[in-house]
């Protein structure tokens, strides 16, 4: 029953989105369609109608496709959040007060998922955007379920949020996000800080694709505008070049000049634009690609063989348990995804 609510609350909320992008299809939209918190991103202890306009709120954006979210999405954003968090505590910034992780240097964590992809093309066995979002939910109540754990106890990840964005350029996402922001500003009578800062958590692939003058009609000033508010965290992907394509990459004269020539290293001081983390190899290895081909030839093989519809499930649990956090695979059998 709860799922079916939230199946029809999402429809209600693309629904709204469609018309509202129909009326002006170049204008990017963001839409919140789930949080952890009503105050969604400064949290329940923060202060709204504080006078602090000078403070900067931080949020952590774990940018993909989701199709389907799997324990490397998990991975990334956990790690991101900890490692950023102890890049910039007292410690590392040369003071001898006692680090605590649980106090972030983020506000807040959001999954987004847009709706129109620069350059994916959808394949017959890709899911919609429902599913994708129900998906998305059972990863942030995983991760909110799992506080317990060391790793998981900073505020950040426990203030969530899944939204969806209509434009695939990280510029016209940027402009859809301040949009949304600004509105937070004229309604419920909350003031929060003026100065928004982004985090895009990303793979090593699209920091590439970013980075392509394809998709510009003047990188330069374009990309410049983006790094005014945001910055990247990038991380290493498998079958991408490894690390030397990695280092050649980001030692380009086109990163220097945009980002500048200290920005795309490993640690540092804020003010970095670009902090290149890595994954531990097993985790940097787990695509949704692979699940979506796993489970997909799971689905066909058992048909072949005539195999009863509780072994089926059963295999296809074993077949992608190490890839994906237990509520998502329920769902993608439950739901029979990717046939």
């Amino acid at each position: 029953m709860h799922r079916l609510a939230r199946q029809q609350t999402l429809e209600k909320i693309l629904s709204a989105s469609q018309k509202e992008l129909d009326l002006d299809p170049t204008k990017p939209l963001f839409k919140l369609t789930y949080s952890t918190s009503p105050n969604w991103p400064y949290g329940k202890n923060k202060n709204l109608n504080n006078n602090n306009k000078t403070r900067i709120t931080r949020i952590a954006i774990l940018d993909s496709s989701f199709n389907p979210p799997t324990k490397a999405h998990i991975q990334l954003l956990i790690q991101s959040v900890n490692t950023i968090t102890n890049m910039y505590s007292p410690q590392a910034q040369g003071s001898h007060e006692k680090n605590n992780l649980s106090s972030s240097f983020f506000d807040a964590c959001l999954l987004l998922y847009a709706t129109k992809n620069v350059d994916k093309i959808l394949s017959s066995s890709d899911i919609g955007p429902i599913d994708r979002l129900l998906m998305m939910e059972n990863l942030v109540e995983y991760i909110n379920v799992d506080k317990d754990n060391d790793n998981n106890n900073n505020e950040a990840l426990q203030n969530i949020a899944v939204g969806i964005v209509t434009h695939g350029r990280f510029i016209n996402k940027t402009q859809a996000l301040h949009s949304f922001f600004s509105s937070l500003k004229n309604s419920n009578n909350i003031s929060p800080s003026n100065n928004i800062s982004f985090y895009f958590i990303v793979g090593f692939d699209t920091i590439v694709r970013l980075f392509d003058f394809r998709y510009y009609s003047n990188l330069r000033s374009e990309l410049s505008l983006f790094f005014e508010s945001s910055n990247l965290i990038c991380a290493n992907r498998e079958g991408f070049g490894g690390k030397e394509a990695e280092d050649a990459f980001f030692d380009s004269d086109i990163v220097k000049e945009i980002i500048g020539k200290r920005d795309a290293i490993e640690g540092g001081g804020e003010g970095e634009k670009l902090i290149r983390i890595k994954l531990d190899n097993e985790i940097a290895k787990i695509s949704s690609t692979n699940v979506r081909k796993i489970v997909s030839e799971e689905w066909n093989k058992n048909n072949k063989n005539n195999v009863s519809y509780e072994e089926r499930m059963e295999r296809i649990k074993k077949s992608i348990d190490d890839m994906c956090p237990k509520p998502v695979i329920e769902y993608i059998i439950e739901n029979e995804l990717y046939k």
